[in-house]
């Protein structure tokens, strides 16, 4: 006999013999009352799983086993999660005195380790319809179940509630915030609420549109904006993404004059490129300028900018504030006006304020707008 079947009590030469261990596998765990009831069902269904998948049984018989695995996992996560806990260290002598049975069990006594305690626990964490869905999703599109597609669903709808609390708190900062001449958020259509902006205005226009295909045409609105309100001779500063470089290029051209491409690298996270196979390290900022460039008089140094990494905290398409102060600093000077019609996390707008420029900026989005707004009004010196 193999080492294989030695992992499983019967020897499961036909799938119907998983479709019956699995059926009585889930009425166990329905009954099961203790983490070591639980476990032991959740270690019987991972060395059937196993055995199926070196049996080179269907995906679907596999899954079968993972889903019970899954669900153990999730039960004793629950119960875990409930459990009284011990204090660290050691158990003192008087508690060892004591019956055991008095005691609750600690992890090792389970032979669960901490690791698997926080990952059951947070797949326990899915609320039960979230859980349903992806559990049928997963085996209805032909994919592997796994404890990491649960983890990766937890994680998600963690990352999801708090962003949703931090919106909440942004609209109820953004309702007692007063308003500040030197900085203006506003939201809509740039091309509409920014209307107002005096001509030859603006020392530099800092900005990350939208890169879908379906907003293509809102480059060519910003090349007509930046040409109205930019100074003679200023920059438009705006990020692009590589798979767009060329029709960007085009279309910020119709009103304006390239004059550079900066690159942002992003040691730390190559972003994968599946069509051509190969991963970016970099994203492009491009430099218009309105009419023939009028430099500034001091040089930039280096048109290679190390990116703060994946700052996502406010916005997911939130960019570096690290990167938004420099090219600020090198390119206006102190109560000079910077604008950003795209706000997006208001990244834009904070630099500024920093930095002691004036700003404009907006957003279509409300709770972009809302989440400037609260960035702005906890800045130093910031109270509007």
């Amino acid at each position: 006999m193999s080492d294989t079947t030695k992992l499983i009590p019967f020897p499961p030469s036909k799938e119907s013999g998983i479709l019956t261990h699995f059926d009585r596998a889930r009425q166990e765990l329905e009954l099961a009352a203790s983490v070591d009831e639980v476990k032991k069902i959740r270690d019987q269904a991972e060395a059937l799983r196993q055995y199926a998948k070196q049996s080179r049984l269907s995906l679907n018989m596999q899954n079968r086993c993972a889903e019970i695995r899954i669900r153990a996992e999730r039960r004793a996560g629950d119960m875990l999660k409930d459990m009284e806990k011990h204090p660290p260290g050691p158990i003192p002598v008087r508690d060892r005195l004591h019956d055991a049975t008095d005691l609750p069990p600690r992890l090792e006594d389970l032979g669960i380790s901490k690791s698997q305690s926080s990952r059951w626990q947070l797949i326990a964490s899915i609320p039960e319809q979230d859980f349903e869905e992806r559990v049928e999703s997963l085996k209805a599109n032909g994919r592997e179940l796994t404890s990491f597609e649960m983890l990766s669903l937890a994680g998600f709808l963690r990352r999801e509630k708090e962003r949703w609390d931090r919106r909440e708190t942004a609209v109820q900062e953004a309702k007692n915030i007063e308003p500040d001449d030197r900085i203006q958020i506003r939201h809509g259509d740039f091309r509409e609420v920014l209307a107002d902006v005096p001509e030859g205005s603006v020392q530099l226009i800092l900005t990350d549109p939208v890169y879908a295909k379906e907003k293509a045409s809102d480059w060519s609105a910003l090349s007509l904006f930046a040409s109205r309100v930019l100074k003679p001779g200023k920059l438009l500063v705006c990020y692009c993404s590589t798979n767009i470089l060329a029709e960007s290029i085009g279309r910020l051209s119709e009103h304006l004059q390239y004059v550079w491409t900066f690159a942002v690298v992003y040691p730390a996270c190559g972003k994968p490129h599946h069509q051509y196979r190969l991963n970016g390290w970099w994203k492009p900022i491009l430099l218009f300028s309105n009419g023939a460039y009028q430099p500034e008089a001091r040089w930039i140094n280096r048109d290679v900018i190390n990116g703060d990494g994946l700052t996502k905290e406010h916005h997911e398409w939130e960019q570096g504030l690290r990167e938004a102060e420099y090219l600020i600093e090198k390119l206006t000077y102190e109560n000079d006006l910077v604008c950003d019609p795209f706000l997006g996390s208001g990244t834009t707008g904070v630099a500024a304020k920093r930095l002691g420029r004036r700003f404009v900026g907006c957003d279509e989005d409300e709770e972009a707008v809302n989440t400037t707004l609260a960035r702005l009004v906890q800045e130093p010196g910031g109270e509007r």
